[in-house]
This record gives structure tokens, sequence and C-alpha cells, in this order.
């Protein structure tokens, strides 16, 4: 409970401290955007795309819109994430390292997936022991997709290029990011749900570097010993195995 009223009350200020936000029906107007500059700075042509980007980054979701169990249908989830993500546009590959909190569940890993292979490796730390389980790949690994400008603004003094991303969840969550007009590196990125119930997410990304480390996905000495069958049996592997990273499924681009 504690941990749903702090993301109700981060949310909350996150929304009314940007005055592009402005509630009308309890929905965010982002017609209130402003295109003071009237010039998009970047992304303008596909060789200013990005191949990859790393990042730390902290999320907060408010029943925001996720894929369902299974990538089945849409389901609305509340939790707090941070962590580091690496990600290779070009190689289709990623590296997360994260730390998970939904008020019931904690799960602290890391992730690599590869679509060369279509296998995920999850390295977990159980009762002080290290294991790598290695899993058919759950998720897509996203080759870089075109935003559309819809104008600009400031966060905090920083001028930024506003786009709509195309989310995970397709027509049901409007996507937005904030890319700084200076160096094109992203910033933030919100999510709305569409569809009932009102839900949203607040992914803030820091120290960002508009290029992948390639040094991130080598895999560590455990993901080569794979633990027995019988040990996968176990519950609380089985448990976290199951509970991968948030942000695989909230691409904001």
């Amino acid at each position: 409970m504690k941990l749903l009223f702090s993301l109700i009350l981060i949310i909350t200020i996150a929304i009314n401290s940007c005055k592009s936000i402005n509630i009308d029906s309890n929905r965010i107007d982002y017609s209130k955007i402003e295109n003071s500059l009237k010039q998009q700075q970047c992304f303008t042509s596909s060789g200013e795309l990005p191949t990859g980007y790393q990042s730390e980054f902290v999320q907060f979701s408010f029943n925001g819109n996720f894929p369902g169990s299974g990538g089945n249908g849409i389901q609305q989830l509340s939790f707090f994430e941070k962590g580091f993500i690496d990600m290779d546009f070009v190689g289709e590959q990623l590296f997360v390292d994260y730390f998970f909190d939904d008020g019931q569940t904690q799960s602290l890993g890391k992730l690599w997936g590869f679509t060369s292979n279509s296998t995920q490796y999850l390295a977990v730390n159980i009762n002080g022991s290290q294991y790598c389980i290695e899993q058919p790949l759950q998720f897509t690994v996203p080759t870089f997709k075109g935003l559309t400008y819809i104008g600009d603004y400031e966060i905090g003094s920083v001028q930024c290029d506003v786009f709509e991303g195309q989310s995970v969840t397709g027509n049901f969550t409007k996507q937005i990011a904030f890319v700084d007009k200076s160096d094109c590196s992203f910033i933030s990125s919100n999510g709305e749900n569409i569809n009932s119930p009102l839900g949203y997410t607040l992914m803030n990304l820091y120290k960002f570097q508009p290029s992948a480390d390639p040094s991130y996905f080598q895999l560590p000495s455990t993901c080569f010993n794979q633990p027995p069958t019988t040990l996968l049996k176990n519950s609380q592997i089985k448990k976290l195995s199951q509970h991968l990273p948030k942000i695989i499924e909230n691409y904001p681009f």
C-alpha cells in the first residue's frame, strides 16, 4: 500500500509540474505542447537515427498498460523499476541490469537478449549463489523505428523535440518521448492509457550515451554452466525467471 501511494504521489507531481500536461476529463491534453521553435532538430534524416544507446533509467507506473501474460492481451500494472540498459538496434541485442518492486514481488537480476539465436539469459542471485537461466527469447529485441515529431517543449531549461513513439501495446497506449535538441539524447518518456482504466507510466533516462557498448553483451561464465533441470523446478528460481524487467515491455523508442 505504501508503494502504491508513493507511485500515485510521484506520478501526480510529475504530471502537474508540466504546463503542457493539462488535465481535462482526467486525460492529458497533448495539444498544449508548444511548437515555439517550429523546427525539428533531431532525427531529420535516416542517417541521424541512433544505432543503439546505453543509459541508466528509473521507471514508475500506475495502472500503466503492459502486455498480458504470454503476450496475450493487455494488463495494467503499478510498480517501480530502476537499472541500466544497453541496446544495440543494429545487432538486435540488449542487456538490462535491473531492480523491480511492485509492492508484492522484488526482483534483482541481469538479462541478455539476442535475436540472432532467439535466446535470452537471466542471471539471478539466490541465497548468495549465482544462477544463469537460458530460455527461448520471450520478447522482441527492437530495431529503431522512426518517431513522429509533434512539437517542442522544455524540461527545466532544456529545449526538447517531442516525439510520439510506437508503444509495445499498440493503440492502447499513447507514448511520448522527449529528446534534447542540443545533442539528440533521450531524456524522458511518458505513457498514457487510451483504454480504461486510466493509467500512466513515466521513465527518465540518466547518463545517456548514443551508442551501444558491446562489452555488456558478453555473457558471464555462469551462463556456460547451466543449472540442472531439477534445480529449475525450484519455486524461487521459477518465480524469478518469470519476472523480467518491464523496460523491455515499455520501449519509449
